[in-house]
């Protein structure tokens, strides 16, 4: 890998880590999804796994070393850049997207019909979540098939989906690793996985918002980065 994109990955782990800690102090929000995933989507899936593996291991630095959670990031968010570096350059999004938004939409809507057992406090939050993410998913799906007929509307809405998808993925691994490592009794297991609907729907929320407003602008912005230095890359 040539200087100047081992540069680029040094400085987008460093963008990552600032905005996790910004917005760590606001519940449900964050943008380390929207930056990582465009920078994989521009520089590659080499790129984007290399920044999610220094952004996972660096962050350690001012959240703490908690196992489960390192090893949690690892996994997904190398992952998490490999797809967005292999779907740039595939013809995925043109099959995954209305695929994905169909298992979305009907995933939420049940979510709001069928609520998880947890206490009455949350019971009416993580309703209202889930008919919020129905809505989203809705409207794109709405979207995808009518409005969004220019191929930029199709992969902004294709990113969007992708991207909401497998943030419920991260709290799905989350459910896996964290009981296997803290030694969760089956019961206590079963509690964590509820528990995290808490976590899940805001960040799933947010993590479609955030990519379907900024998805285009940052890929812009990235793209004259990366072609302004690629005879040097």
């Amino acid at each position: 890998m040539k200087p100047r994109k081992i540069a680029a990955c040094a400085v987008m782990a460093a963008l990552l880590i600032a905005a996790q800690y910004a917005l760590s102090f606001v519940y449900g929000v964050e943008l380390v999804t929207v930056l990582l995933l465009t920078f994989s989507y521009v520089f590659g899936a080499e790129c984007g796994a290399l920044c999610a593996l220094v952004f996972s291991v660096l962050r350690c630095l001012i959240f703490g070393f908690y196992p489960n959670v390192l090893v949690l990031y690892v996994i997904y968010y190398c992952a998490f850049a490999a797809v967005f570096g292999i779907v740039a350059k595939s013809e995925l999004p043109k099959f995954l997207c209305p695929a994905v938004l169909a298992a979305l939409t009907v995933l939420t809507a049940l979510c709001g019909i069928f609520s998880p057992p947890v206490s009455a406090l949350y019971k009416t939050r993580l309703t209202v979540l889930s008919w919020l993410l129905f809505g989203i998913f809705l409207s794109l799906s709405i979207f995808c098939f009518t409005a969004g007929k220019s191929q930029k509307s199709r992969e902004t809405v294709s990113v969007t989906a992708l991207a909401a998808a497998m943030t419920v993925c991260f709290t799905l691994l989350d459910d896996l690793i964290t009981p296997l490592m803290m030694g969760y009794t089956r019961e206590a297991a079963k509690g964590y996985f509820y528990g995290s609907f808490l976590a899940m729907l805001p960040q799933t929320v947010c993590a479609a918002v955030s990519v379907f407003v900024l998805f285009q602008p940052l890929k812009r912005a990235l793209t004259a980065v990366y072609g302004g230095t690629r005879r040097d890359i």
